[in-house]
């Protein structure tokens, strides 16, 4: 395409520049002429005014007057014969066809501009009809000017011009060629990696190259691209077997339960039946969480609405404090309007003091804190940026092993509760989305056998308030035109 370009726009120049060189050509060639014409106009007025001169006597001193240059000549013809013409001319004009051309091209009292053609060649010519009074003859002054020749140079020019033209494009195009070779091999191997790539082998990567430009930033971008890919195939593989082994175990111990039920034994069958009912109640809540999960990836997981920060904390506790017998208290002294989704922030809350119920004995204290942070430190949490949201759970339960702190968050992640009854092992991962669903972070510290404080830290996307409206005055009310007696 670029070249295509270049070739239209040499074309373009070259037609332009020739075309005027040649029209200037011609013009410059005809103001030549037409001076030498007035030239012998002028002596032929001189003649006149000092003494009348005949025919050959002007046609000679017009002849000797004329100095031609390098591509001149000039010839006076006397009822269509040579009679004189200078010396060492670069062409002569006496040849029997020129003279015929001149004799059928001559108008008498007339100057025209012709072309003639001595020897092959073309020849712009002025041809002066000249009359004497008192002499009957009819006399001819030509000039000629040689313009094939100079023509031919213009033409030489062009193509002198077209053959470096063409040089120009032709080293262009291997240039271009080299570089877009050059620029265009990581495009090659994008396309070759993208042809390569299968869910079973996500390891090849592209070539980044080493300048730093466009092309390297793609291949770095689809390199990045690559490992996402990988990562999330990875993680769904996993997902995918964690949940074939989470629902398979229920399935198998259902079968088992009714395989050795003796349908005779009403104990039996009313034991086999709460193990049942059991295990259908955790699949249940099993595929509800993974159902929250796999939304959790859809945009419109967190609907963001204005959030009154001082009533949130006391509507929260009203909902967890039945979830079992502890010391409920909350802390909450954050205040103003925030852009948050409510329903998925108390679903969180929610989630997290269901756990903390589990894992901690009756009576045991259990506080939600609800508040806001600036650019400080928190004990057990990194600087959290500035104004965020912290809300906290802390319980007084056994507490998180050490080696599990870094793994909590993930999916069928279980600490031994001691509990009874287990979960799915996917109420933190739930909780942990809907913080980053806010564009936040979940953190925990947890000591074993002292208890465990779980937060989410939110950025604080605050809702400006709505300037108050000052009332407008009333209108003056119209002077009382009634009249009392």
């Amino acid at each position: 395409m670029m070249l295509a370009f270049m070739l239209v726009g040499l074309t373009a120049a070259g037609t332009v520049t020739y075309t005027s060189q040649f029209e200037t050509l011609e013009d410059r060639v005809d103001l030549e002429l037409r001076q030498e014409i007035d030239e012998l106009t002028l002596l032929a007025q001189q003649s006149m005014d000092q003494s009348p001169a005949g025919l050959d006597q002007l046609l000679k001193s017009a002849t000797a007057a004329v100095v031609p240059g390098q591509y001149e000549s000039v010839l006076a013809l006397v009822d269509g014969a040579p009679r004189y013409q200078p010396d060492d001319l670069p062409f002569s004009l006496s040849d029997q066809a020129v003279l015929e051309q001149i004799r059928g091209l001559r108008v008498p009292g007339r100057t025209v501009f012709v072309d003639l053609t001595v020897d092959g060649e073309i020849h712009r010519a002025a041809v002066a009809s000249v009359t004497v009074a008192g002499d009957d003859r009819e006399g001819t002054f030509v000039v000629a000017n040689r313009i094939s020749v100079q023509r031919d140079a213009i033409w030489m020019s062009a193509g002198i011009f077209a053959a470096t033209s063409f040089g120009v494009l032709l080293l262009a195009a291997i240039a271009g060629h080299l570089v877009s070779g050059r620029l265009m091999r990581p495009l090659g191997e994008l396309r070759e990696a993208t042809e390569s790539i299968t869910p079973d082998d996500l390891e090849m990567r592209v070539t980044v190259p080493e300048a730093d430009d466009d092309v390297a930033a793609l291949a770095r971008t689809f390199n990045t691209m690559l490992d996402r890919i990988g990562d999330g195939f990875v993680e769904q593989r996993r997902f995918m077997s964690d949940v074939s082994h989470e629902l398979r175990t229920p399935l198998t111990i259902i079968r088992g339960t009714f395989e050795t039920t003796d349908p005779t034994d009403p104990e039996d069958v009313s034991e086999s039946r709460q193990i049942a009912l059991e295990e259908v109640e955790r699949m249940d809540k099993l595929v509800t969480d993974l159902s929250t999960l796999a939304k959790a990836r859809r945009p419109d997981f967190i609907r963001t609405a204005p959030v009154d920060l001082e009533r949130f904390g006391p509507r929260v506790l009203a909902r967890i404090e039945h979830l079992g017998a502890r010391v409920w208290t909350l802390e909450s002294d954050a205040d103003g309007t925030a852009l948050a989704d409510s329903d998925r922030l108390i679903q969180a809350v929610v989630q997290l003091a269901a756990n903390a119920v589990r894992f901690s004995a009756e009576g045991s204290a259990i506080r939600l804190r609800v508040t806001t942070i600036g650019r400080r430190r928190l004990p057990g949490i990194a600087d959290a940026g500035p104004r965020s949201i912290l809300i906290s759970l802390r319980d007084e339960g056994a507490g998180v092993p050490t080696d599990r702190l870094d793994t909590i968050f993930e999916r069928f992640v279980q600490v031994d509760s001691g509990s009874s009854v287990s979960g799915s092992g996917l109420g933190l991962s739930i909780v942990r989305a809907i913080a980053e669903g806010h564009g936040g972070r979940v953190h925990v510290d947890s000591q074993p056998g002292v208890g465990s404080e779980f937060s989410l830290i939110l950025p604080l996307f605050e809702v400006p308030p709505v300037p108050s409206v000052p009332p407008r005055p009333s209108a003056p009310s119209p002077p009382d035109s009634r009249r009392y007696a």
